[in-house]
């Protein structure tokens, strides 16, 4: 496995909720999508709950079967929970402010992996974002900066923090295909990466096609209050860890869920998904940055549910 390549992969992931171009065009669709006569990103799909589409409060929970270690015996259980918590927003003009919260609660069952058993831990984000569409253009740009954490709050040191930035002009072809382009920047644990965001969203009729790295979702709307749809995501996390041996956990795949979607009032919608975690790695280093186990996961079937409250 290549180290570098994989430890890009897990660097990305602790923001997903918050960073991912998917969400971005979700909140410019929000924002400014009523004014030039686009569809209303009621329309867009969110099946895992990462916050894109149209703001609200959300809480999902994944339960995941144990992941075997692929060189050794034993294996890695895994369960979590997320939160987005939108707090404020305010129209300036041209610009719209937003800021939003997250968590999530990890529970990590290691098996004794590196002297590790059962570890309880906590990601903690705020973004600030910026989000600017003049009147009557189909032209749109946006940016923001996301700061947050990943520990186990036995001790938190520097390298529990993490910061992460992304910059996006987007254009509106038609009422119904969107495409943005910009960079996304991460820095965290001594390391960073700056990689290009590329995306589009496609909605013809009732199905929508969500093209917008690192997401995937092809969704059909059978009916005004059930939707349906195939996904595909990164899943994972970095924290820092008190522990006689390790100081660093970066977990590491990529999900791909069947989702059912149910609107049960026009403010209340959930959501159920299964599918097959797969891609795993699991790197654990010590204080010094040494890397003591890097372990391919073997893929595991999931299950998980998602209730969103919309604004």
């Amino acid at each position: 496995m290549n180290h570098t390549s994989s430890r890009l992969r897990t660097l990305f992931t602790p923001f997903i909720s918050s960073l991912c171009l998917a969400a971005s065009l979700g909140i410019f669709a929000q924002t400014a999508g009523a004014a030039v006569g686009a569809r209303s990103s009621v329309d867009l799909i969110d099946p895992a709950a990462f916050g894109f589409g149209r703001p609200g409060y959300i809480m999902d929970a994944t339960f995941m079967d144990t992941q075997d270690f692929a060189n050794r015996p034993g294996g890695l259980d895994f369960f979590e929970v997320r939160t987005v918590l939108p707090l404020f927003t305010k129209k300036l003009g041209d610009l719209r402010v937003g800021v939003s919260a997250g968590y999530n609660l990890t529970e990590l069952g290691f098996n004794g992996i590196a002297g590790l058993q059962n570890k309880t831990l906590h990601s903690l984000e705020a973004q600030v974002g910026l989000f600017w569409r003049p009147e009557q253009s189909r032209w749109w740009g946006l940016g923001f900066v996301t700061p947050g954490i990943g520990t186990d709050f036995q001790g938190i040191s520097w390298d529990a923090f993490e910061v992460s930035a992304l910059g996006l002009l987007g254009y509106r072809f038609t009422d119904t295909f969107s495409f943005a382009g910009g960079l996304f920047t991460q820095y965290g644990a001594g390391e960073g990466m700056i990689v290009p965001a590329l995306g589009f969203i496609w909605q013809p009729g009732p199905f929508t096609v969500q093209v917008t790295p690192p997401f995937v979702v092809l969704g059909w709307r059978a009916t005004d209050r059930l939707t349906l749809s195939l996904s595909a995501y990164p899943s994972g996390g970095s924290w820092d860890v008190e522990a006689p041996s390790v100081n660093r956990v970066d977990l590491s795949g990529w999900q791909a869920a069947a989702s059912l979607i149910y609107k049960v009032t026009e403010r209340v919608s959930v959501s159920l998904r299964t599918g097959m975690n797969v891609g795993g790695e699991l790197e654990l280093r010590d204080a010094s940055n040494r890397v003591l186990v890097n372990e391919t996961l073997e893929s595991a079937p999931f299950g998980a549910v998602n209730v969103r409250w919309q604004f």
